[in-house]
């Protein structure tokens, strides 16, 4: 396992693989029942967010607002989730240190 650890030119092209994927990903997290609905890729970015028109005729903004960041939120929680599965299967360790650290 070390010499693999110490192959950088190897680890370096899987690290690149594994971005390459992590880009692809759609990850879909929802609040309110389906009511706010939020898709990133593997990297946290926001690539989609749905809000049912019936909060749009609505006069509570704060719930729309609260619901907005729940989804957010949740969706975060699931690409550091990712995040951290992809990293085991493709150097087959987690390193030390937070997930935070590593996440672009």
């Amino acid at each position: 396992m070390l010499k693999n650890l110490f192959d950088m030119e190897n680890l370096k092209k899987k690290m690149e693989e594994m971005k390459e994927e992590l880009k692809k990903e759609k990850i879909v997290s929802e609040s309110g029942g389906g009511m706010v609905a939020v898709e990133a890729n593997g990297f946290g970015d926001i690539t989609n967010l749905k809000i049912e028109e019936e909060l749009y005729k609505g006069e509570d903004k704060k719930l729309m607002e609260d619901l907005i960041i729940s989804a957010i939120n949740e969706n975060k929680e699931k690409t550091k989730e990712l995040f951290q599965q992809k990293l085991q299967e493709t150097i087959g360790f987690l390193p030390l240190g937070t997930i935070k650290d590593l996440m672009p």
